[in-house]
């Protein structure tokens, strides 16, 4: 018997997706077809490693996590509304701000 599924049905398995977004964030919800959660991972990782290495990579390994063990449109963090998502967000800049003028204040 010949195998008749469409491979436009694939998902990849957990562990690639994560794999992917350890080379660049947010690759891997990418590949698992959540385009909107690839780009804010992306632009918060971005955001982390241009303030300072450790928030960015705080944010990296989050974002990695979320590859791997998410399933569907899901978010580990459980961010399924908006008012959560926009009380992250804030919460991640203002972390991101604070790195800013603690460096700048003592370096």
């Amino acid at each position: 018997m010949e195998n008749k599924s469409n491979p436009v049905d694939f998902t990849p398995p957990s562990s690639i997706a994560a794999i992917w977004s350890m080379m660049l964030p947010g690759l891997g919800q990418l590949l698992k077809g959540r385009v909107m959660a690839g780009i804010i991972w992306a632009i918060m990782c971005a955001c982390g490693y241009f303030t300072f290495f450790w928030p960015g990579l705080i944010i990296h390994l989050l974002c990695i996590l979320d590859a791997g063990f998410v399933q569907g449109n899901n978010s580990m963090l459980q961010l399924d509304t908006w008012p959560k998502r926009i009380g992250f967000a804030a919460l991640i800049i203002c972390l991101l701000a604070y790195t800013i003028i603690r460096n700048d204040l003592l370096g």
